[in-house]
């Protein structure tokens, strides 16, 4: 009796080892590997090339509005191309955009833009626009490629609709797996 359940814990050991030996070995090969996520922040003004903007009794203004302006990326200098569409009411609400970011090497990051702009009259008869939207991630080129990611948009506009908007766009991208 004593030998036949010394050769069992034998042969379930060596079962343990062969089967350990094969999980360390195979695993690697199988895994994805994750690069580690590209925290990126873009700070621009950007200005108006074009727009077409439509308004409707009480204070109704939809339309598109085709905005431009420079930027740094990491340590190069790059352009930042938004592409967007507002529906507002004296001034305030919805808008949507998509967001391309050229740096000087050619690499290329595009993002959707939805957020809410908010109209504050000031005391001096003027109004300050305040935005705020969520970022999703497109792609890109490059290390952006099929990338994935998700961010947050603020800026401010001083004037009428069409003037130049100073944005901050803060994203957290993970590169495509390998």
């Amino acid at each position: 009796m004593k030998r036949l359940l010394s050769s069992r814990i034998r042969i379930v050991a060596v079962l343990t080892g062969v089967i350990a030996a094969s999980i360390t070995t195979l695993a690697p090969a199988h895994a994805a590997t994750y690069p580690p996520a590209i925290p990126i922040v873009l700070k621009t003004t950007v200005t108006s090339s074009g727009t077409t903007l439509n308004t409707l009794p009480g204070g109704i203004t939809y339309g598109w509005n085709d905005l431009n302006g420079p930027t740094t990326w990491g340590k190069q200098q790059a352009a930042i191309h938004f592409q967007g569409d507002v529906n507002y009411l004296n001034g305030s609400g919805p808008f949507n955009g998509y967001v391309t970011v050229t740096g000087a090497d050619g690499t290329v990051l595009a993002f959707r833009v939805e957020g809410s702009a908010l109209a504050v009259p000031l005391n001096s008869g003027a109004t300050e626009t305040h935005f705020a939207g969520d970022i999703k991630v497109i792609g890109g080129t490059g290390t952006f490629a099929k990338a994935k990611g998700i961010g947050t948009m603020v800026g401010t506009r001083d004037a009428a609709l069409g003037s130049p908007v100073r944005l901050t766009f803060r994203l957290t991208v993970l590169p495509a797996r390998t």
